[in-house]
């Protein structure tokens, strides 16, 4: 019997202690492949999307892109080896407000940050010589571009309000 009644009030301390850890910090990172060798780690509750690995972004559709209409977007970290930002890759990411796009990136695909109504600013490096059509289109908030001279292919419309 006292055997019995240990292995209860063990069960019932494991019991209660498992149910005081928070296992909610492991759920708030969704990860993925957004290229052949390229992933992204986003962090659900601070909004930091990073994009990493080596290559070219995948070229997204319409609605396609894991990130598309996200609104839990709220800066997008893209780390040095990635090369490209893919088409529509950051479409419709309304609370979308930075982004940090590095020296290896060489060209920003079509309509890549439309629509990303909260955008403010954008630094593009040197590196980049192709911005194709619509990427910042319709992203009211940016008031700031930064174009370099490397650029040599600007398609149509790069911003519009």
């Amino acid at each position: 019997m006292k055997k019995v009644i240990s292995l209860f009030l063990s069960v019932a301390m494991l019991l209660s202690i498992v149910s005081v850890v928070d296992f909610s910090a492991y759920a708030s990172v969704k990860t993925g492949k957004c290229g052949d060798n390229v992933t992204y780690s986003l962090d659900t509750e601070t909004g930091v999307l990073t994009i990493s690995g080596t290559g070219k972004m995948t070229d997204y559709s319409y609605s396609s892109s894991p990130f598309c209409n996200d609104t839990k977007i709220k800066v997008v970290t893209i780390d040095y080896g990635v090369t490209s930002i893919g088409d529509f890759a950051f479409f419709n990411c309304t609370s979308l407000t930075s982004v940090t796009i590095p020296d290896s990136v060489t060209s920003i695909g079509y309509a890549a940050f439309k629509n990303c109504r909260s955008l403010t600013s954008v630094t593009i490096p040197n590196s980049v010589t192709i911005i194709w059509d619509q990427a910042f289109c319709f992203c009211k908030s940016l008031t700031s571009i930064t174009i370099p001279n490397s650029v040599t292919s600007l398609y149509f419309l790069v911003a519009q309000v």
